[in-house]
């Protein structure tokens, strides 16, 4: 259906002979292009910070040389992964820092690559899955047969099955999503084209807070919203995991089928 409308949109291009966008159209189409391009200079240097901790999880000072190699091939990969994803990144920032909609041709080409940014973005947190499953082996030093290794491995790749589909769920849409949303319906608006119905969206307390620090900060106040969210949902979901966790451990131990002394030696053996 998307494919179709490109087509269509293409035609109109090629008959109206390129028209002018008028400032008013312009302005509506720059209000969220901005916020994208805040967005994304956000969440670059929240990366910057947050790549050295991300990296403390690999078992470097593990005494199996091939645990250490496979490690360091882990990490290779991941900022491969990381390399690629942030250079389309900044392909795609310095398309919106040009902000030339002058023409049907700059719509297109906008609405094209918003789209498949947002594509490229979700297939890169969901690229993480398999490099999880397999730190998650390394952890456990690829032995299944220890007692609680299984249960190791098994809640350390859960921990990233969510965090990933948190981010797929709710990061992409409240930073970019909603913004690509409203750029495409205005596109499809300005060219005649059926566009998709406006989703009716909440007013959720992440857009509140958003709100009163553009209010108190201005452009500015967008990037602290986002960095006290990002720190404040992190803090979250490791707490609310370690007290699941906690609380399994002690229902298991009062039930018999957890031995505390049993699981410690096994944490130990992974330290």
């Amino acid at each position: 259906m998307e494919l179709e409308n490109f087509k269509e949109l293409w035609d109109k291009d090629i008959r109206q002979d390129l028209p002018e966008i008028s400032m008013e159209k312009q302005r509506e189409i720059h209000s969220p292009m901005q916020m994208l391009k805040i967005n994304m200079q956000t969440e670059f240097w929240l990366m910057i910070i947050t790549l050295p901790m991300l990296m403390t999880g690999f078992p470097f000072a593990s005494s199996n040389t091939n645990i250490v190699i496979i490690s360091a091939f882990v990490v290779c990969l991941t900022l491969a992964f990381i390399v690629y994803f942030y250079s389309r990144f900044l392909k795609l920032y310095k398309m919106l820092l040009k902000g030339s909609i002058n023409t049907n041709y700059d719509l297109f080409n906008l609405k094209t690559q918003l789209l498949i940014s947002k594509e490229i973005y979700i297939s890169y947190y969901v690229s993480y899955i398999p490099l999880a499953f397999l730190l998650s082996l390394i952890k456990i030093n690829f032995h299944f047969e220890m007692k609680y290794n299984l249960a190791i491995f098994a809640i350390s790749f859960l921990i990233t099955l969510m965090l990933v589909w948190f981010v797929i769920k709710y990061w992409i849409y409240y930073m970019y999503g909603r913004y690509i949303e409203d750029v495409v319906n205005l596109v499809d608006e300005l060219n005649g084209l059926e566009a998709k119905p406006k989703r009716l969206r909440k007013n959720s307390w992440f857009v509140r807070t958003q709100k009163f620090f553009m209010n108190k900060f201005g452009l500015k106040g967008n990037i602290i919203n986002t960095v006290i969210w990002f720190v404040s949902v992190y803090i979250f979901i490791i707490v609310f995991l370690t007290l699941v966790l906690l609380l399994f451990i002690i229902i298991g131990a009062k039930l018999h089928f957890i031995d505390i002394q049993v699981l410690i030696k096994a944490l130990d053996r992974l330290n």
